[in-house]
């Protein structure tokens, strides 16, 4: 199956990320269903994503590291602007953040974008 640049980039960044963004603040709420038929999972994870459709996969683990990856991705995100709300974290130290954990673009983006969402 092909998929866009952007789900490649996303699926190599959680996939390569899932053991230092592994807490998210709750529980995951796709729990992968396994089948020793079911497709990749790769393919499961696109399939959430693009779809909301939880398909069988052969690899249930790997499914579940990269969805618990991306909620705590989103997690980070929400503390991150927080806290660039708040002051207590300086932009300069967010892209050392970036660069310590070869953080996309995107993700600086994501929580400069939401900042607005936490002033009072």
């Amino acid at each position: 199956m092909k998929y866009s640049k952007a789900n490649e980039r996303d699926f190599r960044f959680y996939l390569s990320n899932r053991k230092s963004f592994k807490f998210s603040g709750t529980l995951n709420p796709v729990q992968p269903i396994y089948s020793k038929k079911g497709i990749n999972g790769k393919a499961a994870f696109f399939s959430i994503e693009n779809n909301g459709k939880n398909k069988p996969t052969k690899h249930p683990n790997i499914l579940s590291a990269l969805l618990l990856s991306k909620a705590s991705v989103n997690f980070h995100i929400k503390m991150w602007a927080e806290a660039r709300t708040e002051g207590t974290l300086p932009y300069h130290e967010l892209l050392e953040i970036q660069k310590e954990f070869n953080v996309p673009d995107w993700v600086v983006k994501a929580v400069e974008n939401q900042k607005v969402y936490h002033w009072k």
